[in-house]
């Protein structure tokens, strides 16, 4: 049995959140109508004190740059511990059917 450090498992589950959320991200921009479910799920969370203000406020910050794709997308999938930390808690719950994130995981 071979056992990895902790910090070694922790990335690799980053880079599949990643690749999960580089797949959400572009579905959510072809299909700018799926934002109303993930707003839905932010507020809800928030207001259920499921989130802290920080969280909700970087949340809202990004899903405003979603009318600048580019912009949008170096957020979302930002290279840096509090948004990787971010995605582990994502508000896009919903937007990849089960189908869809089994296929993303399983590409190169």
């Amino acid at each position: 049995m071979s056992v990895r450090p902790r910090k070694q498992r922790r990335g690799e589950v980053n880079a599949r959140i990643l690749k999960i959320h580089e797949a959400m991200a572009t579905k959510v921009l072809n299909d700018p109508d799926l934002l109303d479910g993930v707003r839905e799920t932010l507020e809800q969370r928030y207001n259920n004190r499921l989130m802290r203000y920080g969280s909700y406020m970087l949340w809202s910050s990004i899903l405003e740059t979603v009318n600048n794709p580019e912009l949008f997308k170096s957020l979302l999938l930002a290279d840096d511990e509090r948004t990787a930390n971010l995605r582990r808690e994502t508000i896009f719950t919903g937007v990849l059917s089960e189908e869809e994130r089994q296929h993303v995981l399983t590409s190169e």
